[in-house]
């Protein structure tokens, strides 16, 4: 985030509070990771701190940002794992974990329920990172410019003004991704709640004219990842699968695999949040398609006003 800096953020209290909790906060473990494959992020901060010997103030954080609507997730997330806290800042919610007491909690669970997704690289690099601190080795020009490497690597990678302090020369080539399959439908869950979407399309003037769309759109560096979810549910070799340059998605369409395969297995496997609330809503309509009433005027605008309160929409 630009050289660093922090937000002002304020710690979530006895607020008046617009939501509901759709889902219990019993949460499995490969939820978790799943949701993590979406959402989270792994940081090593790197600030001027001109009053220390190295001149840089170094910290490992585990972050995942949301939508104020969505804060129970992240309660339920701090529940399940009994560490961290929650922020506010406008319309966004934070859950940090930033203590190297807390963070062993955080570590210990990703060595036990792996991630699947290309985060796992950058896991990778927090782990090696965070033992760097862990041995305060960070306080050696040595063992910063070690740290410095693994975090040209990091997510986005160095910002301009620690390029400018660092050079260039520290860069650290990335690893190729590799997919080793989803280990649980409960990952599949966790991180459907984070980057699934269901959608309604619909034209507004033909009577009937409805479809049905459930997908979830990721780098093209993690096109294995889409062909394994395509594999999980059996639809067959890539027919839902669709390119572009920098992308990849699965979109399922097809009216019969949404109401014979995707509904049944997130009725069992639950979708958490308010996209909890958009799955229910296309499971309404998905109904209303399989009883024919779509070719009705009466059941072709309720799905027209289920679709205008839908996903952004929905207030």
């Amino acid at each position: 985030m630009n050289f660093e800096r922090g937000y002002q953020i304020k710690v979530l209290s006895n607020q008046k509070r617009f939501y509901t909790d759709y889902g219990s906060n019993q949460l499995n473990p490969w939820f978790i990771t799943g949701f993590a494959d979406a959402e989270s992020t792994f940081n090593i901060l790197v600030q001027p701190c001109y009053d220390r010997k190295i001149k840089w103030r170094v910290k490992a954080i585990f972050a995942i940002s949301l939508n104020i609507k969505d804060v129970v997730i992240l309660e339920n997330i701090k529940s399940w794992f009994g560490v961290g806290h929650i922020y506010s800042s406008g319309i966004k919610v934070y859950y940090r974990v930033e203590s190297f007491k807390d963070l062993q909690v955080i570590i210990n669970h990703f060595d036990k329920y792996p991630l699947v997704t290309a985060k796992k690289l950058d896991y990778a690099l927090f782990i090696k990172s965070f033992n760097i601190i862990k041995l305060n080795e960070h306080l050696t020009e040595q063992g910063l410019y070690k740290l410095i490497e693994y975090k040209s690597s990091l997510n986005r990678g160095l910002s301009e003004k620690l390029k400018d302090s660092f050079g260039d020369k520290n860069l650290l080539k990335r690893v190729e991704f590799k997919f080793d399959g989803i280990p649980s439908p409960y990952w599949i869950a966790g991180f459907v709640s984070g980057d699934g979407s269901f959608n309604i399309k619909t034209t507004k003037t033909r009577i009937g004219k409805v479809q049905l769309r459930f997908s979830v759109n990721l780098h093209i560096r993690e096109h294995e990842v889409i062909k394994g979810l395509v594999q999980f549910f059996d639809l067959g070799d890539n027919k839902y699968i669709y390119y572009t340059d920098n992308s990849v998605a699965v979109q399922i369409v097809n009216t019969l695999d949404i109401l014979n395969i995707i509904i049944p297995f997130f009725d069992e496997y639950q979708i958490k949040g308010v996209k909890q609330m958009d799955y229910i809503d296309f499971k309404k309509v998905a109904e209303i398609i399989k009883s024919k009433n779509h070719l009705t005027e009466e059941g072709f605008r309720k799905i027209l006003v289920i679709k205008d309160n839908m996903n952004l929409k929905r207030k």
